[in-house]
């Protein structure tokens, strides 16, 4: 919907009145279980890990004894100490100690004397040694009264810390362990739980030429729709999809990790884990403790960090969800298995709307992007720096003071998904913000959202990570014209931007304006973009409704497009009720070549929506039931381009996933970094020498020297030149010129060649000269086609 300022984004849960209907069942429902842990410090033996505990690695289950501690309750700090053996029948020798020990009592060896356990354990202490918790090696339940923490773990636990980690000859452990605070059971009855692996009514297709058969993801009982999937692979390969209710209904989030969940299917299809609901939702946990409506829902992101050298390697787990009021934040750092307690209130300005996450490769930054609807539409940007529990380390806003006037109140503009450099280049860290909005004031005033007609990006570079402050500046990268609704009378915002950073630094924008899929490209950290092109064009969904489009890049120039595609022209909002609509991908593999060569591929293997589809925002009139996105992210391990998208096809929109099958030829790992390069290509007609015209064609790209060519005819002279080798290129950023020299071919005799080649930017429409060692040479203005330098 337009809302003057902006387009509101968040979601309702679909059939709201029976959702909360069935709220009154879940408030008299019990906490779920919590569950203690125990693990073994100082580069101890290790624990193969117990079933259940995926806490953290190599841990061993305990339970807490509610009738110790004096009824205090749990543990809410960890203990760490190191661990005394005790038979439990008499007060024991304590071993001296600098701190506090733990004792461990074998029930085994005193069975009948369960009540003398505790006190005696206690009794063996000091003031200046006291004893801190006690673990009961026992496979069944037992009450021990007693005033400090007491602990149940099993034999089998038991033995490997008697035997294993063992004692000195005081009867101390050689190493300390830790009890750990409660964590609320990683799967959960009711809430980590689905009845198949599959959504309900299950689905698993036959796959398409590229993509593996498509699959619903699981969902609980009555959960209702899970729609806008939002994506992110990690470094390792953990692949995460998150998806909306929307309010209260909260989001739901699943997870492929190989090494525990296991490799591919045999269909190639992946052993998802469901994960529960991270900001809650209306499940009453021990962490969500106000039972009945959600913290979010509204919208929905993931995002995910480097590993954490102190965790194991793991990378952080960053989410975020809208409750238009405010931003609800929390993060997993066991993999999604477990999250911190939700912080509803992550945003530093209320009443907000979709906001982004993007993580640095480092263990704990996390960015958030979101908008104020209800002012001003500025984009804020905040930064954390614990993972994405609070976001207050740094503040920032997107749009600068010269681009505001256009893309303010009252039309305002879409903010696409910020974006995070992790490239090992010089922009490392750089921050990118795309959004469209009007391509002018007089364009903005007119307060109608078919004005979308610009694209911009925001960029700030050298961010410190120990300034409060972050500052962006604004690049406007495309415009259809001022005055212009853009070809299709639809403008941009179809509906959001997005963009991507390769592991070089070279930036991909796209966009859709409902009948077009549009792409460009940065070879300069977002100073400067490549003339737009038509990714839709020459393909068979040229012509037709194409919109949400998404985006994601790795390696070197290696990109991938997705979106929506309609097999009927026409708009998304009001074509036919019998239009069908697929999931269709573009690739190139070298993306930031003057022409980027795509392959398209369609991902669904059947219909995944009939009908129209709004890209009208929360109030939009058209079918909004499968809102307003969805994700793509490549995995970095194998450069699979992974798809997690809406599907309505079967009843009730939900969530389903599908990965390429292998990966595309021509990946290139290696090259130079963006802003250290130079390009240039162009193809058309100049005069010929004698007669007629000649034709030029040539590309120079000094980060990817595989992609370089040129070729050159003149029928009227006949002469047919072909490159086949570069020696050298000179590049003149002044006269926008670029001079190279090489070897190749004229029909078929070796010759060195000379090539001039000026854009049309300060000589219009652009120059191109070329003298070959045979004699012959042409200069002159081109008759048609263009040439670009960078």
């Amino acid at each position: 919907m337009k809302v003057q300022k902006a387009r509101l984004h968040f979601h309702l849960a679909v059939g709201l009145t029976c959702l909360l209907s069935g709220l009154g069942l879940l408030l008299g429902a019990a906490p779920l279980a919590a569950q203690n842990s125990v693990v073994v410090l100082g580069g101890g033996p290790q624990p193969s890990n117990t079933t259940g505990c995926s806490f953290l690695p190599n841990c061993i289950l305990a339970s807490f004894d509610g009738s110790s501690n004096s009824h205090n309750g749990d543990i809410t700090a960890p203990i760490s100490a190191n661990f005394y053996y005790a038979g439990g029948a008499q007060v024991p020798v304590v071993p001296p100690a600098a701190a506090g020990t733990i004792c461990l009592a074998d029930s085994r060896m005193f069975s009948g004397l369960f009540a003398t356990e505790v006190a005696n354990c206690q009794a063996g202490g000091s003031p200046t040694n006291p004893v801190l918790a006690v673990l009961i090696i026992r496979d069944s339940g037992v009450l021990t009264e007693g005033t400090i923490p007491v602990f149940q773990i099993s034999t089998k636990d038991g033995d490997f810390l008697t035997n294993t980690v063992r004692f000195n000859a005081s009867n101390l452990s050689l190493y300390p362990i830790r009890i750990n605070v409660a964590l609320a059971a990683p799967n959960p009855t009711n809430q980590h739980n689905c009845a198949t692996n599959q959504a309900s009514p299950a689905f698993v297709g036959p796959g398409t030429a590229n993509y593996t058969p498509n699959e619903s993801l699981c969902l609980p009982a009555g959960a209702g729709q899970a729609v806008e999937p939002s994506m992110t692979v990690d470094s390792q390969g953990t692949i995460y999809v998150e998806s909306i209710r929307g309010v209260p209904g909260g989001l739901d989030l699943w997870r492929w990790f190989k090494t525990e969940d296991g490799g591919p299917n045999a269909n190639g299809t992946l052993p998802f884990k469901y994960e529960g609901q991270p900001d809650c939702g209306i499940f009453v946990t021990t962490f969500c403790t106000a039972s009945g409506l959600a913290p979010g829902g509204g919208d929905g992101d993931v995002a995910v960090n480097g590993p954490d050298s102190s965790n194991m390697n793991t990378p952080n787990l960053a989410v975020v969800s809208l409750t238009a009021a405010e931003v609800t934040g929390s993060q997993s750092t066991n993999r999604a298995d477990t999250f911190s307690t939700p912080n509803p209130a992550t945003a530093g300005v209320p009443f907000d709307d979709r906001m982004w996450l993007g993580a640095l490769d480092d263990p704990n930054h996390v960015y958030m992007e979101y908008h104020d609807f209800g002012t001003t539409s500025q984009i804020f940007v905040q930064r954390s720096n614990n993972g994405g529990f609070t976001y207050t380390d740094a503040l920032g806003t997107a749009i600068d003071a010269a681009t505001e006037p256009s893309v303010g109140p009252p039309t305002g503009n879409i903010a696409g998904q910020i974006k995070v450099d992790h490239s090992s280049c010089a922009s490392h860290g750089n921050l990118y913000q795309i959004f469209v909005g009007p391509d002018n004031p007089v364009d903005n005033a007119q307060n109608s959202s078919s004005f979308f007609n610009a694209a911009y990006v925001g960029v700030a570079s050298n961010v410190s990570l120990t300034s409060p402050t972050l500052s962006f500046t604004d690049t406007k990268i495309f415009s259809c014209g001022a005055g212009s609704t853009c070809p299709s009378g639809a403008g941009l915002g179809n509906l959001f931007p997005a963009l991507a950073v390769d592991n070089f630094g070279f930036l991909y924008a796209t966009w859709s304006d409902n009948a077009n899929i549009y792409y460009s490209f940065s070879p300069t950290h977002g100073t400067r973009w490549s003339p737009a092109i038509k990714v839709t064009q020459n393909t068979p969904q040229a012509g037709k409704s194409n919109v949400f489009p998404w985006i994601a890049a790795d390696a070197n120039g290696h990109v991938a497009i997705a979106w929506y595609g309609a097999d009927q022209a026409g708009n998304s909002n009001t074509v036919p009720l019998t239009t069908n609509w697929n999931v269709f991908v573009a690739e190139t593999v070298n993306g930031h070549a003057i022409t980027p060569v795509f392959t398209l591929s369609q991902a669904t293997d059947h219909v995944n929506h009939t009908g129209q589809i709004s890209t009208g925002g929360l109030l939009g009139s058209s079918d909004r039931s499968l809102a307003d996105f969805f994700q793509i992210a490549i995995d970095p391990t194998n450069h699979l381009t992974n798809v997690a998208y809406a599907d309505n096809h079967a009843g009730t929109s939900v969530s389903y996933f599908t990965r390429q099958k292998t990966a595309t030829s021509g990946i290139s790992t290696k090259g130079k970094c963006a802003g250290t390069t130079h390009q240039a290509g162009g193809k058309g007609d100049e005069p010929g020498k004698r007669r007629g015209s000649a034709n030029f064609a040539f590309n120079y790209d000094d980060s990817n020297q595989q992609s370089n060519s040129a070729a050159f005819s003149d029928s009227g002279s006949g002469v047919s030149f072909q490159a086949t080798q570069f020696t050298s290129a000179t590049f003149d950023e002044v006269a926008h010129s670029v001079t190279l020299t090489g070897l190749g071919t004229d029909n078929g005799v070796s010759v060195g060649f000379t090539i001039v080649a000026v854009d049309s930017s300060l000589v219009a429409p652009g120059m191109f000269s070329i003298t070959l060692s045979d004699g012959y040479s042409n200069s002159g203005h081109l008759l048609d086609g263009s040439i670009t330098i960078y």
